[in-house]
Parts: structure tokens; sequence; C-alpha cells
């Protein structure tokens, strides 16, 4: 009796939410595309393990990807072990291209449904450019369940265009309408390339959502918080990168990861780390 009652009890708290998770680590991870215009320790074959181990130190629960092309999430795939990836090439929807990927460990997160979707007139139609953009840009989501928590949350990623504002605002906006229409906690990453400054960025705070490690760092000057260093490990790039958060959640910490190894850096890019609590 007492045996059944217990499982009664922690049976309801896990329904209600009630027990007490692990907070909640976040990436945002622009990887750098394989160029032939990276070479010594720029080009990817140097840089798959650093990268792979960042990810590994770092312990992250989901991650956002960009410039991950099919090989690059190969490679990851084979060094980090408990993850499972998500989303699609961006030239045919199936393995073509860049993905915009979500990964998750699988210990923690039961997947319950996702979908890549292209930023143009027609998300439906795989690479499909509409608005000035001559790069082809998607977004990939999931939904999630959290085994930790008993709850569920959406996780968006997206790589918004290089050039073309006209392309960056209306793929902020079509992102944000399909956000609008989730219930419950939601997450977005990405390489949104804009300052914040940028008027996009007023649109996604408009909607409720928080910029995680600006809400941590409000005092750290532009020259400081640069995300975007071209393998120089600068800290006065631009800071293009960033972590999104709805008021489901708590707010623990934030940081730029700016870890090297031997003068090199696994991206051009710093990751974003968020650490939340539900």
């Amino acid at each position: 009796m007492i045996v059944k009652a217990m499982a009664g009890v922690v049976a309801g708290m896990l329904a209600t939410g009630m027990m007490q998770a692990k907070p909640l680590r976040v990436l945002s991870y622009n990887l750098r595309y394989i160029t032939g215009e990276d070479r010594g320790a720029k080009a990817w074959p140097e840089r798959r393990d650093q990268a792979a181990e960042l990810i590994r130190s770092d312990d992250a629960d989901i991650i956002g990807i960009q410039e991950g092309l099919p090989q690059m999430m190969d490679d990851l795939a084979a060094r980090l072990n408990g993850y499972a990836v998500i989303g699609v090439g961006r030239e045919d929807g199936i393995d073509r291209g860049e993905y915009a990927a979500i990964l998750v460990k699988t210990d923690r997160f039961r997947i319950q449904q996702s979908e890549t979707f292209w930023l143009s007139d027609t998300p439906a139609v795989p690479n499909s450019c509409t608005w000035g953009n001559t790069v082809t840009r998607i977004c990939t989501w999931a939904k999630l369940y959290d085994r930790e928590s008993g709850k569920t949350l959406h996780f968006f990623n997206t790589h918004l265009d290089h050039a073309s504002a006209e392309a960056r605002q209306k793929g902020t906006e079509l992102i944000l309408s399909r956000i609008a229409g989730r219930t419950g906690p939601v997450l977005l990453t990405g390489d949104f390339n804009a300052i914040e400054a940028d008027p996009l960025h007023t649109a996604i705070k408009a909607t409720g959502l928080i910029d995680v490690w600006r809400s941590v760092h409000p005092d750290t000057p532009p020259e400081e918080g640069g995300t975007f260093h071209h393998f120089t490990g600068a800290k006065d790039g631009a800071r293009i990168d960033y972590v999104y958060a709805s008021s489901g959640f708590k707010v623990e910490n934030a940081a730029i990861v700016r870890s090297s190894k031997d003068g090199n850096y696994p991206s051009d890019h710093y990751p974003v780390r968020a650490t939340l609590d539900w």
C-alpha cells in the first residue's frame, strides 16, 4: 500500500511538472561550411574533432546547427554518442546542401514532431528563394518531450540570409508566424546575420521572446560581445548568433563560448550557450 501510494505521488508530480529537472543546456553553433578557401587548420577535417569535443564537453542537451553540410553532419554523428540529428538538406529536402539541423540528446528528449520549411513565399517547396536572396534559406523545428520535467517544448533553428535585408525580415516574419501557432515554451536559435540594432530583433522581442545572452549581460559593450570572428579569436566582431527563449523558461546563465586549441578555433563563429530552467 505504501509503495503504491508513493508511486502515485511520483506519477502525479511527473504529470504536473513538479519533479525537479536538470537545467537545460542549449547551444547555437555555426560550424562554417566546407570550402576550398579554408586551408590548414581552418579546413574542416582539421576542425571536426575540435567541434565535436566542444559540444561533448559543454554537455549540451540541444544544439541548433548552421552551415552543416551532409559530410559535416555525418562527421559529428560519428563523434557524438547519444544525439539524434533532425533536419534535411536545403537544396532537395533530403540530403543535399546545408542543414539548419537540430541535435538532441536522445536520453533526455523524445522527438514528437519535426519539419523543415523554406524561407520563401513557397515554404513547402525545397530550394525555393523569392525574397531577393540568391542563397536558399531554411528553418527546422522540432516538438520535444523532456523526460526530465515531463514537459514539451518547441525548438526552432535557422540561418538567415547574409545579403538581403528583405529576405532576413520576411524570413523572420515567417518563422514567427509558425511559432505563433504553437503552445507552450519555445526556443529559437540561429545565425541571424543581423546585429542587435536590426529591426528583425524588435519583431522577435515583440512576441515575448528574450535574447538570452543579452538578458544576462546587459552592460557588455558591442566590442566585447562579438560572435563572428573569422578564425581570429577576436571579441569585437558582429554579434549575429542568438538564443531566444520564451517566458516558459527561467534564464540561469548564458555565454559566448570562445574555446580554442593551440590557437586554432573549431569555427569562424563562436557558439552561444544558454542554460535555462523550466
